[in-house]
């Protein structure tokens, strides 16, 4: 039998080009049933603590993330 992950591995907040803020990104995870999430803005950690404090309050597993551009 195969077992599937529900992981979100790819979100941006407004830290970067995201609309909603690394708190409620950890919140909306939890709400959807998402156990793994990943915070990934654009270039940027400077949300990387407040995502992985909030996904640990709301007891999301967390993995540090960030998309790079490159030219």
């Amino acid at each position: 039998m195969t077992t599937y992950l529900n992981a979100d591995l790819h979100c941006h907040s407004v830290v970067s080009d995201g609309t909603l803020t690394p708190e409620d990104l950890a919140e909306r995870a939890r709400s959807y049933g998402v156990p793994l999430w990943s915070l990934t803005d654009y270039d940027e950690v400077a949300g990387q603590q407040r995502a992985a404090a909030s996904a640990r309050v709301q007891g999301v597993a967390y993995l540090t993330g960030t998309e790079i551009s490159v030219s």
